[in-house]
């Protein structure tokens, strides 16, 4: 699907691929940390970071065999995402972008300690050059 988006960027046209780092609603509403968003933890719990690290690393790699079978590679993964719909975005992404992308990350934020949020860049990808 990204790669038949790919011929939109000689049209100028922006793809972007919008989902989450990690989501799993059940623990950010109080299924993971008892309390509700009220008891939501400061720091990013530690499967939320080696979840998103290995992401990060396999992306700078461009080890597109590894992210595609994320779910048996990636630590966590089940925890990470429940299901797959708020992740497949990045698959998008990535489809669209150069065969030689490289990511350039522009924020990396984790809300309640559970949900990262990361924006990036894939080189070629809504900018020229």
């Amino acid at each position: 699907m990204g790669q038949a988006l790919r011929s939109l960027r000689v049209q100028g046209v922006l793809v972007i691929g919008s989902g989450s780092m990690t989501h799993n609603l059940a623990e950010v509403f109080g299924g993971g940390f008892g309390g509700g968003l009220d008891a939501a933890p400061s720091a990013p719990a530690p499967y939320v970071t080696e979840f998103s690290r290995w992401i990060e690393a396999a992306l700078v790699r461009g080890d597109l065999p590894a992210l595609l079978d994320y779910r048996t590679r990636a630590p966590h993964a089940p925890r990470a995402h429940p299901t797959d719909e708020h992740f497949l975005p990045l698959f998008f992404a990535l489809g669209a972008a150069d065969d030689s992308f490289t990511p350039d990350y522009l924020s990396h934020v984790v809300m309640y300690g559970l949900r990262a949020l990361v924006a990036v860049v894939f080189g070629g990808v809504g900018r020229a050059g």
